[in-house]
C-alpha cells in the first residue's frame, strides 16, 4: 500500500475519534461569552435563583405552577442570548431519564401517565436551569461565589480558600481529561487497537491501552499540581487576596429579590 493511501486510510479511521473529541469539547467547555443582562449578573445571585428555583420546582404540585416555572426559565434563557439549541443538545442525557420516568409510571396504575409526564418535565426543567447558569457563568465566577459563601465558616478555622481551590481545579481537570482521553484514543487507535472489531469482550479490553495511560498522565498531572500549590503556601494559616473581589450592585439586588418572590408566590399557591 501506497503511503498516500495510508494516509487516507487513517484519516477515515480517526474521523469517529476526531467526532468524539468535538462532542466531548462541547459539553466540558460550556461557558459561552456574552454580554447579556444575565452572563453580567453576580454568580451568587444567579446560584441562589437557582437554589430557590429547585426548591419551588419540587413544591408546586400543578400544571399552571409548573408552566410559570418553565416560562420563567425560557425568560432567562432569551435574556441571555446564548443558543437555545445547544442548551437542549447538553440536556440529551436527562431526556432518556424523563422517558425511562415516563413509562415506568405509565405502568404503575398507581401512579398514572400523567403524574409520570408532570414528573419528567419538572426533572428537565431542574437540568436545564442547571445548564443555563453553568453557559453564564465561568468556573472562576462560580468558584468565587462558592468561597464567598463559605467565607462565615472562617471563624471556626475551615479553610475556606483552600476548599474553594479545590473546587476550581476539579472544575478545571474535566475539560482537561476529556482531551486527553481523545488524544489517547486517537494514538491507539492509529495503532490498530480494536475498538469496533471482534467481539464485545475484546473490544472492551482494548479500552484498557486508553484508561491505564490516562491515569497515570492524570496522576503526573495531580503530582506536579501538588508541587505548585505547595510552593504557594495551601495548606498554611494564611489570609490571600483576589485581584477583583465580587460585589453586588442595585440590579443584582433587585434581580435576587424579585426572582425569589416570583417563586416564592408559584410555590405557596400553585
Amino acid at each position: 500500500m501506497s503511503l498516500l493511501a495510508r494516509s487516507k486510510a487513517l484519516a477515515i479511521s480517526i474521523k469517529p475519534a476526531c467526532a468524539i473529541l468535538r462532542f466531548m469539547q462541547l459539553q466540558t467547555s460550556a461557558y459561552i461569552p456574552g454580554s447579556s443582562i444575565v452572563h453580567a449578573c453576580d454568580a451568587r445571585v444567579k446560584v441562589m435563583l437557582l437554589f430557590g428555583f429547585t426548591i419551588s420546582l419540587f413544591w408546586v404540585d400543578s400544571w399552571v405552577g409548573q408552566g410559570l416555572l418553565a416560562a420563567l426559565f425560557v425568560a432567562s434563557i432569551l435574556l441571555a442570548r446564548i443558543p437555545v439549541v445547544r442548551v437542549l443538545a447538553m440536556g440529551i442525557p436527562v431526556y432518556v431519564l424523563a422517558a425511562f420516568t415516563v413509562v415506568f409510571a405509565s405502568i404503575n396504575q398507581q401512579v398514572g401517565l400523567g403524574l409520570g409526564v408532570f414528573y419528567g418535565i419538572r426533572m428537565i426543567l431542574l437540568v436545564l436551569a442547571s445548564l443555563a447558569v453553568v453557559l453564564t457563568t465561568t468556573s472562576s465566577q462560580l468558584t468565587d461565589a462558592l468561597q464567598s459563601f463559605l467565607r462565615p465558616l472562617r471563624v471556626l478555622k475551615v479553610p475556606v480558600d483552600d476548599f474553594a481551590m479545590v473546587a476550581c481545579m476539579a472544575l478545571r481537570f474535566i475539560p482537561v481529561m476529556a482531551q486527553e482521553l481523545c488524544a489517547v484514543h486517537d494514538a491507539q487507535w492509529s495503532r490498530g487497537a480494536p475498538f469496533t472489531d471482534g467481539s464485545l469482550l475484546k473490544r472492551l479490553s482494548a479500552w484498557s491501552s486508553v484508561f491505564i495511560p490516562l491515569f497515570v498522565g492524570m496522576f503526573r498531572r495531580a503530582d506536579k499540581l501538588s508541587v505548585a500549590m505547595d510552593a504557594r503556601c495551601y495548606g498554611l494559616d494564611v489570609k490571600r487576596s483576589v485581584l477583583r473581589q465580587p460585589r453586588m450592585n442595585v440590579a443584582d439586588v433587585v434581580s435576587l429579590v424579585g426572582g425569589l418572590a416570583f417563586m416564592a408566590v408559584v410555590a405557596a399557591f400553585l
